[in-house]
């Protein structure tokens, strides 16, 4: 296996921005673009959450055709979230609409969930649990998009987690679900880190 500074060297080192257009009416988005929350206030639409629905989400405004992209998200000690990517024509969410497809764990959609200290990797109907020796506090993740790979690492560790295997013939969008807060146990937000040249 290559390593990861390897792969560090080669990939396109990214910091997306949140797209608030298209966030769930439940999220809310930091003036910066670079966190998102559960609202503390949900917007009323008369429709009781599921507790850890994945339409929950906000998508990044920087979409991914070709090459090799990483980025990270500090979730800290979040007790449950959800991080990954999608595909397809996101620009058509005007608002989202409660059963958009295109911001739901479908066969457009690669993710890693975690749930109070268990980490599922989530495609389509199936899921997967991962053996992850530490709780993961910064989460990294590197788009292959020519050979169709998407890896997700534990960023202090350098370890790896998890690598799909995809075919992806649309535009790839970074996903982003920091779940439902409940009495707020789950209030931190997940917050884009800026990366910079770890060789500088």
């Amino acid at each position: 296996m290559k390593s990861f500074f390897f792969f560090l060297f080669t990939a396109d080192l990214s910091s997306p921005a949140l797209d608030p257009k298209t966030a769930h009416p439940k999220l809310e988005i930091s003036p910066d673009k670079k966190q998102v929350f559960w609202r503390c206030h949900p917007v009323g639409d008369g429709l009781t959450p599921e507790p850890y629905d994945s339409q929950y989400s906000v998508l990044a405004q920087e979409s991914f055709t070709d090459g090799q992209h990483y980025w990270e998200v500090i979730v800290q000690e979040k007790p449950f979230w959800m991080i990954g990517v999608t595909t397809g024509l996101v620009t058509e969410i005007k608002p989202p609409p409660q059963n958009s497809s295109s911001l739901k764990v479908n066969n457009a959609s690669w993710c890693i969930y975690h749930g109070d200290g268990q980490y599922l990797a989530c495609h389509d109907t199936q899921e997967k649990q991962l053996s992850v020796a530490k709780r993961v506090r910064k989460l990294g993740i590197l788009a292959n998009i020519q050979t169709g790979e998407l890896s997700f690492y534990d960023a202090d560790a350098m370890t790896l987690l998890h690598t799909f295997r995809m075919q992806c013939t649309e535009p790839l969008y970074p996903m982003f679900n920091p779940c439902i807060d409940m009495n707020g146990i789950n209030r931190q937000p997940l917050t884009l880190f800026s990366i910079k040249d770890p060789w500088n």
